[in-house]
């Protein structure tokens, strides 16, 4: 067999790869994108247009991945696995501010790893929002939200394996660690001046009731 032939075959089955990743990619992009939106409308308490862009992220990546087949090379590539990520951190930062609730990586098919880098990117979505309820001298809110960051970053910190088999997930424990600690301070802060403000007008309506 002649080497033009050869290099032929390789040259045709490596041009199928890359019409399918080409298909597969710009789809992965808008699921992100539809998932990046969905976080926007989380954090502007508007859960039904939240909610209605992670169901149209799921339907795209569905689509994604029924290209995928068509080329063995795609199929065991890492192409979807941002926007896979994405779905789950958009669908638990719905979910948690919403109703206090995880939203599971079956309920869209999710694959673990994914799952997992996804849930680590919430932590800096729920900071976000206890700060906002910070702003609003929402205490309570924002101690709840707190105490659901530490739940999350104690639980990822649990999965102690090698970055081979969980790629990313310590580097992003590590981010997260240090998103508590200055959340934690926040609150300590905003708590020490909520009190200092409610004793300066205890201790001047005692005055003024004293003239």
């Amino acid at each position: 067999m002649e080497l033009s032939d050869i290099l032929n075959e390789v040259r045709n089955e490596i041009d199928a790869d890359d019409s399918v990743r080409e298909k597969v990619l710009p789809l992965s992009r808008s699921a992100v994108r539809k998932c990046s939106e969905s976080i926007k409308m989380t954090h502007k308490k508007e859960f039904a247009k939240a909610k209605a862009l992670i169901e149209e992220a799921h339907k795209i990546i569905t689509s994604a991945v029924s290209e995928m087949p068509a080329s063995d090379f795609v199929s065991k590539s890492k192409t979807m696995d941002i926007a896979y990520q994405e779905l789950a951190e958009a669908a638990n930062v719905l979910s948690l501010i919403e109703l206090g609730e995880y939203t599971p990586p079956e309920e869209y098919h999710i694959p673990s790893r994914a799952y997992l880098n996804g849930l680590a990117d919430v932590i800096g979505e729920l900071r976000r929002a206890s700060l906002d309820y910070l702003r609003q001298d929402d205490v309570s809110k924002a101690e709840k939200l707190l105490s659901t960051m530490e739940d999350v970053l104690e639980g990822l910190q649990s999965f102690d394996y090698p970055n081979a088999l969980v790629p990313d997930l310590r580097r992003k424990c590590d981010v997260g660690r240090s998103l508590v600690e200055r959340t934690r301070g926040d609150l300590t802060r905003a708590v020490g001046q909520s009190r200092l403000v409610k004793e300066l007008a205890d201790f001047e309506q005692r005055i003024s009731k004293d003239d």
